[in-house]
């Protein structure tokens, strides 16, 4: 996910029509590093969004945010390709020209002047310009062919937008009702599945959380051993069976997954699955069995086969060996959660 390189290609809007599709767009101009400039309409792939990996945490970050994206170098060197001289010894032997590799630092600047510095993911924009629409890939690491040079090897050096970027709250408030004692409340983002951890202000049932900025997110609470996941209570049977199986084909540390509801987005071809992972086989060091509480993005193509996007959970823990897993209950309160600014609340209160 943190390779860098950029590629423009050029085609008809015609033919593409792929940006004029996009939810975002705004006009902007990319400044490189051979001193052209591409200015037009810029614009995300549909269904995507900008996330950026700063320190140990990564940030999801709304289009309509940011004011401008620097790329500066932070590791260049020329690299040859080489194999091992003999099966089973380290010599190496090196053979063909030097190329160059480039690694690339990103800080991004938002509305409110914050800055962000750390490793863009991969990502896709569209520039417009008329009838003609480039597409520029952005990813983390730039690698050059053979006889070319490190000037040659043009990168993006900046993106900023001409409008004024929207300036959003660091945080909301959540005003949540039936809690049981010292409740943790984990929320999760639709998309990038990026988890925001809620923590307890003012008064009971009252919390603050890291901006989903703009996204919609599930939301889940653990009290004791009682976790209630925002959810609706009717699944779709045939696409709970279809995610199903296809965990059966796939294997991690956990041997018994269980899908206890799945919902399909239909605007994006895409499923989100709610799953109980244990892992009930032995576990070198313990007798205790430990258990994921998951939710999976899944890809669905126009044959109804699916594809797995990512995963990330809300809770884990251990049980006890033959003590039965913690229960999980679907609440519609806190899936159908109402907002009124930046206030989410399960209209308990």
């Amino acid at each position: 996910m943190k390779n860098f390189s950029f590629v423009i290609l050029n085609f008809a809007l015609l033919l593409g029509g792929i940006a004029a599709a996009t939810a975002q767009e705004r006009a902007g101009k990319i400044e490189f590093s051979d001193s052209n400039v591409l200015s037009g309409v810029i614009s995300l792939t549909p269904g995507t969004e900008l996330k950026i990996q700063a320190g140990p945490s990564v940030r999801v970050l709304a289009f309509d945010r940011v004011q401008e994206i620097w790329f500066t170098p932070e590791k260049e060197e020329m690299e040859r390709a080489w194999r091992f001289k003999e099966a089973g010894q380290t010599a190496k032997e090196f053979f063909g020209d030097p190329y160059p590799v480039r690694h690339l630092a990103t800080t991004v600047t938002l509305g409110d002047g914050e800055k962000i510095s750390g490793h863009l993911y991969t990502t896709v924009l569209y520039v417009t310009d008329g009838d003609n629409v480039q597409k520029i890939i952005l990813l983390a690491k730039q690698r050059g062919k053979e006889g070319d040079t490190m000037p040659s090897l043009v990168y993006p050096q900046r993106i900023y937008f001409g409008d004024k970027a929207t300036v959003a709250t660091a945080t909301v408030k959540l005003k949540l009702s039936g809690l049981g004692p010292k409740p943790e409340v984990v929320a999760i983002t639709r998309g990038a599945l990026v988890q925001l951890e809620a923590k307890p202000s003012g008064g009971p049932g009252e919390f603050s959380m890291p901006s989903p900025l703009g996204k919609e997110f599930f939301l889940a609470v653990k009290s004791g051993q009682r976790m209630q996941v925002g959810w609706p209570k009717a699944s779709d049977e045939k696409i709970v069976t279809l995610v199903q199986s296809a965990l059966t084909n796939s294997e991690d540390f956990f041997d018994h997954r269980q899908v206890l509801g799945a919902v399909e987005d239909t605007t994006n071809s895409e499923i989100y699955s709610l799953v109980f992972a244990i892992r009930k086989g032995k576990t070198y060091g313990t007798s205790d069995q430990t258990w994921r509480l998951e939710l999976y993005r899944w890809k669905l193509d126009d044959d109804r086969r699916v594809m797995l996007a990512g995963q990330d959970y809300f809770f884990r823990g251990t049980t006890p060996k033959n003590q039965p897993p913690p229960p999980v209950e679907l609440s519609e309160k806190l899936w159908n959660l109402h907002q009124n600014g930046d206030v989410w609340s399960d209209n308990g209160q």
